[in-house]
């Protein structure tokens, strides 16, 4: 019962996104069926010249559905390939929602002007192997 309320949030926050948020919506293709687990799910702020933001940092096989709800600055967002052997970086200009299939890896960064920020929130979800 807990999964299929945690989906029904993730799937919930997934749905207004995409309705509030048309500037831009992009997705990398993959299976649905493979998802077995719920993990989490956050905001945040980045703020421009701080470190990035450690989302993933554990080696296992990940989706992630970002959505930028507000920003007057650039996303960058490092994710290591499913496969595991590319590191990747992903500009994301404005507010949006964006997946991404990764193999343990995930941080975001605020890149711009001095004092310019991004809030940001993300499902996080497991993949089987």
């Amino acid at each position: 019962m807990k999964l299929q309320v945690h989906a029904l949030t993730a799937l919930a926050l997934l749905f207004a996104a995409v309705l509030l948020l048309p500037d831009k919506t992009s997705a990398q293709q993959f299976d649905f069926g493979k998802i077995d687990k719920f993990e989490s799910l956050g905001t945040g702020t980045l703020h421009v010249g701080s470190p990035a933001k450690v989302i993933i940092d554990d080696g296992e096989l990940h989706v992630v559905v970002l959505t930028i709800w507000d920003a007057d600055a650039e996303t960058k967002v490092y994710w290591k390939s499913p496969d595991g052997n590319e590191l990747r970086t992903t500009v994301i200009p404005a507010r949006g929602v964006q997946t991404f299939q990764t193999a343990g890896e995930l941080r975001l960064e605020a890149v711009g002007e001095p004092n310019h920020s991004v809030e940001y929130g993300y499902v996080l979800l497991g993949i089987r192997k």
